[in-house]
């Protein structure tokens, strides 16, 4: 019974406690006698000791078990060994010691435990307007609004060109860019902005345009016929600003003076008590010498200013598109 156990199952070394492959006689580690009868000494002609490292590797692959007393070959480099067939084991099953750990690779991919700066997202939810309600994810990059062409459609809405605007994200950053369209691009004012003469805004359901300032009329010089009119005061510059109907028309005009011009719902420059869009006093119009200063006073209800070229705009911002209000919104 013994004996058949010490054929069939591996071997413990009575002095390092290696597990040794089937039926050994000798320990693969420290070369000591796996019975325990002649412990190896320095003079006693045994089998080199061998690297417990080396050791697991032929214990799992018995097969290729590297013969310790083998004599190398001629012309073959040190510290090569041959398997117990006498084949030089390849590269990939090599048990040389000293051998370079094999590289390893690692996906490429993100992962939890190495969380990378992630792209920001952004979105678009429609406030007012005949599409109130929809809401639009951007793509990565941005998207394209318009009547006909883009991601962010409105087919039905009359003021909007067929590519109105585009929206582009660079660097986690929301930028957006009139393409030349024929209403125009408005994005809310935070505060105060700054428009130049010629520059128009909105508030509530109406349109407005900074005229700019108006110059003293030259002196009448002749005596005879004078043209009737109002007395202009010498010496004082006046500022126009001016509501722009359907169709870009003239509306209303209001010559002043200065230095603040007000729009609202009621006691102000241009009063619209029926518009619900707009607050008792929604904005203020200051001139400047080269345009004029736009303060939104409305507390949430927005006053828009026209987008020249390309604008950074961030999320919480109102963009007015055409008939629409859309919100940004970041994902």
């Amino acid at each position: 019974m013994a004996a058949l156990l010490t054929k069939s199952l591996h071997v413990i070394c009575p002095s390092c406690d290696f597990l040794n492959v089937v039926a050994a006689v000798r320990c693969m580690a420290c070369g000591s006698a796996t019975d325990g009868s002649a412990p190896a000494s320095a003079k006693t002609d045994i089998a080199p000791r061998l690297d417990p490292a080396s050791a697991q590797r032929n214990f799992d692959n018995p097969q290729e078990a590297t013969m310790p007393g083998a004599p190398i070959p001629q012309g073959e480099p040190p510290g090569l060994k041959r398997t117990a067939s006498g084949n030089v084991p390849s590269a990939t099953t090599s048990s040389t010691r000293g051998a370079p750990p094999r590289p390893t690779f690692q996906s490429s991919a993100p992962t939890q435990n190495n969380p990378q700066v992630q792209a920001a997202k952004f979105g678009l939810t429609v406030l007012a307007g005949p599409a109130r309600g929809q809401r639009f994810k951007l793509a990565a990059t941005g998207a394209q609004v318009g009547r006909s062409k883009g991601a962010i459609l409105f087919p039905d809405d009359p003021f909007i060109s067929p590519h109105h605007a585009t929206l582009n994200v660079r660097d986690g950053k929301l930028f957006i860019r009139d393409e030349g369209s024929t209403s125009g691009v408005y994005v809310s004012i935070n505060n105060t902005e700054t428009i130049p003469a010629g520059g128009t805004f909105c508030t509530g359901l109406r349109l407005f345009r900074f005229v700019g300032s108006i110059d003293p009329p030259a002196p009448w010089n002749r005596s005879d016929v004078l043209i009737y009119g109002a007395t202009v005061p010498n010496s004082q510059v006046h500022y126009a600003v001016e509501e722009v109907l359907l169709g870009d028309r003239g509306g209303r005009c209001l010559l002043a003076p200065g230095p603040i011009i007000t729009v609202g719902q009621g006691r102000c420059d241009f009063s619209y008590p029926n518009d619900e869009g707009l607050a008792p006093r929604h904005c203020e119009i200051s001139p400047l010498p080269d345009g004029a200063m736009i303060r939104d006073l409305s507390g949430g209800l927005g006053t828009y200013v026209r987008v020249s070229g390309e604008r950074s705009i961030k999320a919480g911002d109102r963009l007015r598109v055409g008939q629409q209000t859309l919100q940004v919104e970041a994902l």
